[in-house]
């Protein structure tokens, strides 16, 4: 295709601007944020090294390859304590761990042969093992050591291979008062969203009196009426000061085992707590009865009022929020309140203790399945259980539990960048509505495409000028 300049003839050459604009356009408007997210040890650690070590290897063996966004950091340590980039600043070495870093102290000490002092080191897990980095003081006032090590993994073998019955009843377990809303949501949810993919369910709700009795029973009758094949249970006691473990246990206490049923399935559970189906797959395969219990770590969601607006989006459903993502929310490592076992064994424990302040039962019971040696605890991550947020009131001041109230309550606030923003915004008035969002991360980018976009104009405009030019000195010569 041919325009005309000033009556020459000029070829169009494509042209970058339109390209340009559309792109600045794109990464403007964009709406998702930047940070969404849509085997047995083998032999002992051996020193390696081209000094002293192993003469075969490298010395920078193990040297795996790895990119930036590969997590091989080492985990730094002492006598005592264990730093790391994930979890908590510096912590308490773990008896695992003391165990772990003990072999590879030893091997050092075996090679330096003469008396040194272990100062610190740093460990990291690779695909195929171990490595051990370990400085050491000489005593004798020598020259200090550093001593590099490395325990190969076994390859994987398989332990066992079970069959699991996802067809088994699983009883969830809530205690409540008041809070009817909440309630309702969480029915809701439960008919709407879980009970469609996974019928094998039933529901036992322990209610503490207070003036909403009626009202949370009604509500019950009304949303199961149109699912005549649910079982459910609602469940009244005559005491009107709440204790989560006490109405866990009455439950408990209460299920009856079908006829041709072994031991009953328990679920125990919040009201505040909503899950996807898949989360039962997960809680039938990791318990057996008299072997296996099984505690998922919730995904706790942040205070929507304050993520979304940073995100520059309006706040969605309460089932829409519920994704694992880093600006939604967090992993409740502290919280033992969500837990699937067999009834047998949550009975051999005790139950959970009777408590009439905040939190606590859930520790115990834990604490006690820990101490059970033919118990194996299975605590793990679960993508698919989510702690909805909620206003806490931390009320009881004397109470033992109070400190921990307030932190929970601070925690699941926001994240450390989200608050920090909010506090931003108080202390000086910054408009920070989107910060978070994709439009707002490339901004740094507009001004240089801003740049291309006058070159590309640039760059056609002489690209014409040279054409016309020629195209005159060519008529003048024919001349």
């Amino acid at each position: 295709m041919e325009v005309r300049v000033g009556g020459a003839k000029i070829r169009k050459v494509p042209c970058m601007a339109v390209g340009l604009t559309v792109l600045c356009c794109f990464l403007y408007l964009a709406p998702v944020s930047w940070l969404s997210v849509s085997g047995g040890g083998g032999a002992g650690p051996t020193v390696v090294g081209e000094e002293e070590g192993d003469p075969l290897l490298p010395f920078n063996f193990p040297h795996p390859a790895e990119n930036i966004n590969e997590d091989l950091v080492f985990r730094y340590f002492d006598s005592d304590v264990s730093y790391q980039t994930e979890g908590v600043a510096g912590r308490s070495l773990t008896r695992h761990e003391v165990t772990l870093l003990q072999s590879a102290r030893e091997a050092a000490t075996r090679h330096l042969r003469p008396a040194h002092a272990f100062l610190s080191g740093r460990y990291r897990w690779l695909p195929e093992g171990v490595e051990y980095d370990l400085l050491y003081k000489d005593e004798d006032g020598g020259s200090d050591s550093r001593v590099t090590l490395y325990q190969k993994l076994e390859s994987p073998r398989v332990v066992r291979s079970m069959a699991v019955n996802q067809s088994k009843v699983v009883n969830v377990v809530i205690t409540l008062q008041g809070r009817v809303n909440k309630y309702a949501t969480f029915l809701d949810h439960l008919v709407k969203k879980v009970l469609p993919e996974d019928p094998n369910l039933t529901l036992t709700v322990i209610y503490f009196s207070d003036q909403y009795l009626q009202e949370a029973r009604d509500l019950t009758a009304t949303t199961f009426s149109t699912l005549p094949n649910f079982k459910w249970n609602f469940i009244p006691l005559e005491e009107t000061d709440f204790s989560r473990g006490r109405g866990m246990h009455v439950a408990a206490q209460q299920l009856a085992v079908p006829s041709g049923e072994s031991d009953q399935l328990l679920f125990f559970c919040d009201v505040d707590v909503l899950m996807h189906p898949d989360f039962f797959t997960r809680c039938r395969s990791n318990t057996k009865p008299g072997l296996q219990v099984y505690y998922p770590v919730v995904f706790s969601l942040y205070n929507p009022g304050l993520v979304y607006p940073l995100l520059d989006r309006p706040v969605p459903s309460v089932s829409e929020q519920l994704n694992v993502d880093v600006q939604s929310g967090f992993w409740r490592t502290f919280g033992y309140g969500m837990a699937c076992m067999y009834r047998q064994d949550y009975l051999a424990t005790g139950g959970f203790p009777d408590l009439r302040t905040w939190g606590g039962e859930d520790v115990t019971l834990y604490k006690q399945f820990l101490e059970m040696e033919h118990i194996k605890v299975i605590r793990a991550p679960d993508p698919s259980v989510f702690h909805v947020y909620h206003h806490k009131e931390c009320g009881d001041t004397g109470s033992e539990s109070y400190v921990a109230c307030l932190k929970s309550k601070v925690v699941t606030e926001g994240s450390q960048m989200q608050l920090g923003l909010t506090l931003l915004k108080v202390q000086h008035g910054t408009d920070l509505e989107g910060i978070l969002s994709k439009r707002f991360y490339y901004f740094w980018l507009l001004p240089y495409l801003f740049g291309l976009l006058v070159i590309s104009l640039l760059t056609n405009l002489v690209q014409a000028l040279h054409l016309l030019y020629t195209k005159r000195a060519r008529t003048l010569r024919n001349l």
